[in-house]
């Protein structure tokens, strides 16, 4: 799937003298909350009539883009944002790409498995993707949970073709996920994804499609949160707080270290979040889990040795 592509199809439809804004782009895609991803897919690489596009507030977003707009015929600034409804495009066509994966996630979420098949396997093999543009570098590191030795390393360079957006980088990373666990010597016993679980607006996240797909038990731990709300801030190293969403614990916010930063975890697949908390309490010698922490520097030192060559 091409939603670049898409975009721009979409943006071929706005003709002259009306404009659209990133969130009605966004609605046309399916899912109006992905209009920053638009913003910025469109900044990245302007498409034929993206002068057409504005902010909400009717304020055009590129230089240069002004004058583009008054040779169709459309002058607008933000004192005149009460007029944009009159010259505002809406009738779009098209696949609606984002909400048949929105759809798809929250059909593959019933496949999610909530308790432990987990039995405290030592080997994990944690994840990360480091990215250039539309360049990834993919690492797996797999550790002995025991005495926290390095049992393997493996990192790929690659093209993806899917965004980053904000709710679906399941779509985006699983490639990269899957290339690095099938080159993996053993098969590890639990799956630590540099990404949300359950904890997810389609309560389906990037860890969830890995632990589905791989057919792995599987743990979501991030470092920014993406839907919910978090209970009474932890006071010190190792204290947690519910994360709840629509009044429901869908994971949990650790204070990992001194720092108070937090991290947050959630259920991937076949795991518990209490055994999901455990397991990543114990592997945090620092506010980030260590396999993750090996990972990330794994595929961003490979990224660099990837752009000097």
């Amino acid at each position: 799937m091409d939603v670049a592509r898409e975009i721009a199809m979409l943006v071929s439809q706005i003709p002259a003298g009306s404009v659209s804004t990133f969130a009605d782009v966004a609605e046309a895609l399916g899912d109006p909350h992905a209009a920053t991803a638009v913003f910025r897919i469109l900044t990245n690489a302007p498409v034929e009539g993206s002068h057409r596009v504005v902010r909400a507030d009717g304020a055009v977003p590129r230089a240069g883009m002004t004058a583009r707009l008054r040779r169709d015929g459309v002058s607008i600034s933000r004192s005149r944002v009460n007029e944009l409804d009159q010259i505002r495009w809406r009738e779009f066509r098209g696949p609606r790409t984002l909400a048949r994966l929105r759809e798809e996630q929250q059909q593959l979420g019933a496949t999610v498995e909530t308790t432990d098949r987990f039995e405290g396997g030592r080997r994990i093999a944690a994840f990360d993707v480091a990215y250039d543009g539309d360049d990834a570098t993919a690492a797996a590191v797999v550790m002995d949970a025991k005495n926290e030795a390095v049992l393997q390393e493996v990192a790929i360079h690659t093209k993806v073709d899917f965004p980053y957006i904000p709710g679906y980088l399941g779509y985006r990373e699983l490639p990269c996920i899957e290339a690095c666990f099938r080159r993996l010597d053993t098969v590890p016993d639990l799956l630590m994804i540099d990404g949300h679980g359950l904890l997810h607006p389609a309560r389906f996240g990037v860890a969830c499609f890995a632990g589905v797909r791989l057919d792995r038990p599987s743990i979501g731990v991030a470092k920014s949160l993406l839907v919910g709300t978090i209970g009474p801030p932890p006071k010190k190293a190792g204290d947690w707080t519910d994360v709840r969403v629509d009044g429901e614990t869908m994971g949990a916010a650790l204070r990992s270290g001194q720092s108070r930063r937090l991290i947050y975890v959630s259920i991937g697949h076949r795991v518990s979040l209490a055994t999901a908390l455990r397991t990543t309490k114990q592997l945090c010698t620092t506010r980030i889990p260590e396999p993750l922490r090996r990972a990330d520097l794994l595929s961003k030192n490979e990224k660099r040795k990837w752009k000097k060559r």
